[in-house]
């Protein structure tokens, strides 16, 4: 297909490009711009990732999971200011304009994007080596958006879900390692199938002082909001949340993953003792894992009971 009858076919008719009974978004797919209404009270914030074949998912990887991921994983950075996805736009470098992978890539992207009321308002098209780029974007009060750069000395530590999973899952995603049939279908969603925590930003907002998502191992990720803040941390190893099925697999390397490994897309967040209650009311109330993995000091960064490498995923 050319250019514009792919993006006609593909992506403009799908229904995660609808934009009707969307008051915010006035003009999406078909022309040079997307133009928005940002909703009164609210202010805009968005986001940018960039996926490449072979550095962040496996070669011939099945199109509708590589769309699903790509839009979970941005969508994650989303949650971790605690605001609500409104739209996204789509850049897309491709070897060839094959319409049986691109309508797969598309419903996967839908799965994901449509019960978010994540809508598609535009992007690119050009040929070359597999890229997706994708930028969300959401709203939120200006005075509620959750940053990194809050964290106090006394606040506690925590952490959503379950840590590691996703990266220990990488050999079996790449075909590296043979597993029983029970644990491929575990990990193999754990890394193509992340939950963003979007409800659990938006509730954790109000009561949180600094946040961010857990996408580079929460050893290294947590240390972002540490340099932000100017602040140190103590984390009790023992306290970080492992899955059964991760324990019994790798019961030796399972902590290393669940602090260094990468592509979880948990939220790391930070909050004054005083809000203990109230954050076991909102996440017993989504159902949502939660556990209090340390706490904020002056300075420095300590694991207490781990002694292993705590550098986690490198760009470069």
């Amino acid at each position: 297909m050319k250019e514009f009858e792919l993006i006609q076919r593909i992506f403009k008719d799908a229904s995660m490009s609808n934009v009707n009974g969307r008051d915010d978004i006035l003009l999406g797919i078909g022309d040079d711009c997307a133009q928005i209404k940002v909703p009164t009270g609210q202010t805009l914030v968005f986001s940018m990732d960039t996926l490449v074949e072979g550095r962040h998912f496996p070669y011939d990887a099945d199109p509708a999971s590589i769309g699903y991921r790509a839009i979970a994983t941005c969508v994650s950075d989303l949650a971790a200011m605690g605001a609500k996805p409104a739209f996204f736009s789509l850049g897309l470098t491709l070897p060839n304009s094959d319409a049986q992978w691109l309508a797969a890539f598309s419903e996967g992207m839908a799965e994901i994007a449509e019960p978010l009321g994540l809508t598609l308002v535009g992007g690119d098209t050009t040929k070359g080596p597999l890229t997706i780029t994708l930028q969300v974007h959401g709203y939120i009060e200006e005075s509620l958006c959750s940053v990194r750069s809050g964290a106090k000395i006394g606040d506690d530590i925590y952490v959503t879900g379950c840590l590691g999973d996703a990266s220990a899952a990488v050999p079996i995603v790449t075909g590296e390692m043979v597993v029983a049939s029970d644990l491929f279908e575990y990990f193999h969603d754990r890394y193509w199938r992340p939950v963003p925590r979007v409800i659990g930003g938006m509730a954790l907002k109000r009561v949180v002082t600094s946040m961010m998502d857990v996408s580079d191992g929460v050893a290294q990720d947590l240390q972002h909001i540490l340099s932000a803040s100017d602040v140190g941390a103590v984390i009790d190893a023992r306290s970080i949340p492992v899955s059964d099925e991760l324990q019994k697999w790798q019961p030796t390397n399972a902590l290393a993953f669940a602090l260094t490994g990468g592509d979880d897309y948990e939220l790391c967040f930070t909050a004054s003792p005083s809000m203990r209650e109230e954050i076991n009311l909102i996440t017993q109330t989504l159902h949502l894992p939660c556990t209090n993995i340390g706490k904020i000091v002056e300075t420095g960064f300590v694991v207490e009971g781990f002694s292993g490498d705590l550098n986690g995923w490198q760009h470069f």
